[in-house]
């Protein structure tokens, strides 16, 4: 049925203007639905922000609940120019001397006859050229007249070996001595170069033998070799980086104390990002006479006018903050006897708005005395487990999926659905009270002409005329 509009031309009656007054006042429930809607996706969003900000402060838990996450080492040298040093993963402290005897060298093979240019060609019929490297398979190339030098370095690099060859003008631009150069490489004795056949005229042979590295080590009555100058297996977690011979160098071990710091920097921001977000979206607002005040959510008042954040009154995120101060501010039982206990030792307190205080220096003078202890109080003892353990426990199984907060994702969304299914119900019963409206006063426009026109004509019949009658 199309809308039916009457302006109250018969009747004189601003018809519209009733029907807009009488649709507003059925449609008020309606608007209050609305705002219950807005308040509830507010909520919706709010928790979901929660949640993201729980799972960063998951995220840096998880880097201090991994020993690695605080046994972080920074190795140093005291001469550089002779090795370098990086710390890994189970570096421990301390001190190594090194000596390096040798270093680890690759195979060079180089052509003892030269040609002209890059493009003459090497052979004088048809042969092959064979080499191998290490213990590995004979590799062979097919040569003959037409073979050029650049072409049998082609070839070679395309076999994928181990070795690269190129082509080098040993000569000057106006006087050119164009060889072949052939490397390994890798270092090492087990990646020696060998030439096992020339069907050239090149003369190739080898000029650099494989060497193997080799180092004096404190606590090691031998040297020790390996085929290459980069050795992570010499001093647990540090990687040796050989440049030159000399020695001996002195390679010391500590505890890396700005990384550790940063991670629990990252854990302490994430944290107060959490709270202070909540904090944001809990704030109550009492319209008071014409002023306005903030409160806390616990705060009651008479007064009708409260404006409340999203999160002012939801039990479950109260209840999640609840829980994480608990354990942040919980002893460890690992660390009864004589370690570090609680967080307040390594500089990270509870302030009065729920955030979290960390005095790095604090954290610095533990990490220096007893790096040990403050990883035991992070990640436990192996057979307790430490804060960052408990506090994994705890914000895993609040954000897993069926966890708290997705508990209360869901219910919200029941809202949500079921406030938007009142809504389309009760749009459509104003919509039919309009158009009923509409209806009955189009009928009485129509009832009011009709008695104007008969009234007319009667008048007309007696003679009257219609205007006279209404002088």
């Amino acid at each position: 049925m199309g809308t039916i509009t009457v302006g109250g031309l018969a009747t004189g009656l601003d018809t519209n203007s009733i029907i807009s007054q009488l649709v507003a006042v059925a449609q008020q429930p309606l608007n209050l639905l609305q705002t219950q809607l807005t308040q509830v996706q507010g909520q919706q969003s709010a928790i979901q922000t929660f949640n993201t900000k729980l799972l960063a402060v998951l995220n840096a838990v998880d880097t201090l609940s991994d020993p690695s996450g605080t046994q972080i080492g920074q190795a140093t040298s005291s001469d550089t120019t002779v090795l370098g040093a990086t710390a890994g993963s189970g570096a421990v402290n301390g001190s190594t001397t090194v000596t390096v005897n040798s270093l680890a060298t690759q195979s060079i093979a180089l052509s003892s006859n030269g040609v002209a240019s890059a493009d003459s060609t090497v052979a004088s019929s048809s042969g092959s050229f064979s080499f191998q490297v290490g213990s590995g398979q004979v590799q062979t190339i097919a040569v003959d007249s037409s073979t050029t030098l650049s072409g049998l370095a082609t070839a070679i690099n395309g076999l994928g070996a181990g070795v690269t060859a190129s082509v080098v003008n040993v000569g000057t631009t106006s006087s050119p001595d164009f060889r072949l150069r052939i490397a390994s490489n890798a270092t090492g004795t087990d990646n020696a170069l060998q030439i096992n056949g020339d069907g050239t005229n090149l003369g190739v042979a080898i000029t650099q033998a494989a060497t193997n590295a080799s180092l004096t080590v404190s606590g090691f009555p031998t040297a020790i070799t390996r085929d290459s100058n980069t050795i992570s297996d010499v001093i647990p977690g540090v990687t040796l980086n050989l440049t030159h011979t000399g020695g001996p160098v002195t390679v010391s071990v500590a505890t890396n104390t700005d990384a550790v710091t940063a991670n629990v920097q990252t854990f302490v921001s994430a944290f107060n990002d959490l709270v202070s977000y909540v904090n944001s979206q809990s704030t109550v607002t009492q319209q008071n006479s014409g002023s306005s005040s903030s409160t806390s959510p616990d705060s009651t008042s008479t007064d009708n006018s409260v404006t409340a954040g999203p999160l002012a009154f939801d039990s479950t995120v109260r209840s999640v903050l609840d829980q994480l101060h608990s354990v942040v501010s919980s002893a460890v039982g690992g660390n009864s006897s004589g370690g570090l206990a609680v967080l307040s030792q390594i500089g990270i307190s509870t302030q009065e708005d729920g955030t979290l205080a960390f005095d790095s220096t604090q954290l610095q003078t533990a990490l220096t005395q007893d790096p040990n202890s403050v990883t035991t109080l992070f990640a436990g003892n192996g057979v307790s487990g430490g804060i960052a353990d408990n506090l994994h426990n705890l914000l895993f199984g609040i954000t897993e999926p069926g966890g708290l907060i997705s508990v209360r994702n869901n219910s919200l969304s029941d809202q949500i659905k079921t406030i938007n299914d009142q809504i389309d119900t009760g749009q459509q019963q104003i919509d039919a009270y309009q158009q009923s409206l509409q209806q009955t006063f189009a009928n009485l426009e129509l009832l009011v002409s009709n008695l104007k026109s008969q009234g007319s004509s009667l008048l007309t019949a007696l003679g009257v005329s219609p205007s006279s009658a209404t002088s």
